[in-house]
């Protein structure tokens, strides 16, 4: 019962992502990266040109030269599932599973779902992820095997872990200085306990000090840093940057994963009540929920030398936090006390209540988005074959989810747009509707020039080759409805004029235009 339940806790994660995922469209840089190819030389003038993120860089184009949505959604799982477990795993000093795994799994999951900076960006965007999951997967895993040797007292040098560390290093830029910095810890730590050097921890160091210079000293860094935005940024003293940074940055950022502070004040109380029944923990570990917090805001803090600070980037923080619940989290159940056992049961079953809320909004959400894809590649094919080499596309319109980090980005570059699709520029139009009824719904003909699209769920859209004026006299769901074309939503798209409005549920009949 318990290896079912064990692996029915995996798959469940697994999934949760994979479905998503697979309803997500390829956008924004991810054009970029596929153009981009694996050739040496075109990220060899990446790197040279735009950006150090060497493995992030290489993740991205890797995942998308399969140009399989299977592989897409699978591995944006297994990888999401392997971060969560390795954060599970790694106050434990080993992979092995163990008692009270799939509860504190559960629990981590649940919280990187709901508590996501940016969940659409670093999840569910394959470049997002290739950024800020891949790369944070060979942080945390780095960090596990940093922690086992350290409780283990291993001495011997492991290729792994030099390999782990130049991954890690070169990372992204809020996490790589802390990486670095842990590993000096170690050795600092090694020296004060035992007053001597372990050769193995000061190569790790090196091989993390070397990655994180791969990324931060690449030539591209310096060329983007010379770019207005940036320069009208370094040309502030560092007390204003400061100022600004602290006033209108970190403390809105780091309350983006305010669900996080939540699940850790919870488990902080049960801690509490924990000691007062005596439970016994671990110092050194207590010790290093201290330090992952301390970590954690420090990542949010050193972005100051950044003069852009996107929402996700956030997930360089977030990691230590979720490796501050897993620490925390793990003493606790190691008590075996019934009571704080029931209280770790409590808080989870809370979390995965929220977690599938928020799992249904995103599964309708970006259901409807992949529909639209469906309508932007049917309005990109028509163009071409029309010879057009300059035209446009809906933006995507996102339906209501948890919170608009769930949403992937909205990105749009024409030129690369059009290089992908073979057309010069494909510029993006903002639409303030759902226009996925346009893939999905039911169509009725209402002139020879207009097309009337419905669905079941309320969706009604006019679809012309003329502007519309007048009022539309319809059955919605067997009641008699009208509608003057003034109150509807409105957007041209190259040639169509397309009409929106929400209507009662149920077929759409005895559709006539008045004028």
């Amino acid at each position: 019962m318990k290896s079912i339940t064990n692996k029915l806790v995996l798959l469940i994660a697994f999934f949760s992502v994979f479905i998503i995922e697979w309803y997500t469209p390829i956008h924004s840089d991810d054009y970029r990266y596929a153009l981009l190819g694996l050739s040496f030389d075109a990220h060899l003038h990446h790197y040279l040109t735009w950006s150090g993120r060497i493995v992030a860089d290489y993740s991205s184009t890797l995942l998308l030269a399969s140009e399989s949505r299977f592989i897409f959604s699978a591995l944006t799982a297994l990888v999401a599932v392997l971060f969560c477990y390795i954060i599970v795993k790694t106050p434990t000093g080993t992979l092995r599973w163990r008692k009270y795994d799939a509860a504190i799994f559960t629990l981590i999951f649940v919280t990187f779902w709901v508590a996501n900076p940016n969940i659409g960006q670093t999840v569910f965007w394959l470049v997002g992820s290739a950024n800020y999951l891949w790369t944070n997967l060979f942080v945390v895993a780095w960090i596990w095997n940093l922690y086992r040797i350290q409780i283990q007292r291993e001495e011997r040098t492991q290729f792994v872990m030099l390999l782990l560390g130049v991954l890690a290093g070169c990372s992204n830029e809020s996490a790589a200085p802390f990486v670095v910095g842990l590993a000096a810890l170690a050795v600092v730590y090694d020296f004060w306990l035992n007053k001597k050097l372990q050769l193995n921890k000061c190569l790790y160091f090196i091989s993390t000090l070397f990655g994180a210079s791969v990324l931060i000293f690449s030539p591209g860094n310096f060329i983007r840093a010379s770019g207005l935005h940036a320069v009208n940024w370094y040309n502030k003293s560092i007390l204003e940057r400061l100022e600004i940074h602290l006033s209108e940055r970190f403390f809105n950022h780091l309350a983006l994963i305010w669900i996080s502070y939540v699940v850790l004040a919870l488990l902080g109380i049960i801690f509490v009540f924990a000691r007062k029944k005596e439970c016994r923990f671990n110092k050194f570990n207590l010790s290093i929920i201290v330090l992952m917090l301390l970590v954690g805001v420090g990542t949010a803090f050193i972005m100051m030398a950044s003069p852009s600070y996107p929402d996700r980037v956030m997930m360089s923080t977030f990691v230590f936090f979720l490796l501050a619940i897993s620490f925390l989290v793990r003493e606790l159940v190691n008590t075996t006390n019934k009571q704080v056992l029931n209280g770790v049961y409590v808080l989870t079953a809370i979390v995965c209540a929220v977690f599938i809320w928020s799992f249904s909004l995103m599964y309708a959400a970006y259901t409807r988005v992949y529909q639209q894809d469906q309508v932007r590649l049917d309005v990109i094919k028509s163009q071409l074959m029309q010879k057009k080499t300059d035209f446009t596309i809906p933006d995507f319109h996102f339906l209501k989810m948890q919170n608009s980090g769930g949403e992937f980005g909205f990105f749009h570059d024409p030129a690369v747009y059009g290089e992908y699709f073979g057309a010069r520029t494909i510029n993006r139009k903002k639409v303030n509707f759902d226009y996925s009824v346009l893939a999905a719904g039911k169509s009725v003909a209402l002139n020879d020039f207009t097309t009337v699209r419905y669905n079941n769920d309320g969706d009604l859209m006019l679809v012309s080759l003329r502007p519309l004026e007048g009022t539309l006299h319809f059955n919605a769901g067997g009641i008699a409805t009208e509608m003057p074309m003034s109150r509807w939503k409105f957007a041209q798209i190259n040639n169509q004029y397309w009409y929106y409005t929400h209507i009662n549920k149920g077929d759409v009949t005895n559709v006539t235009l008045a004028k």
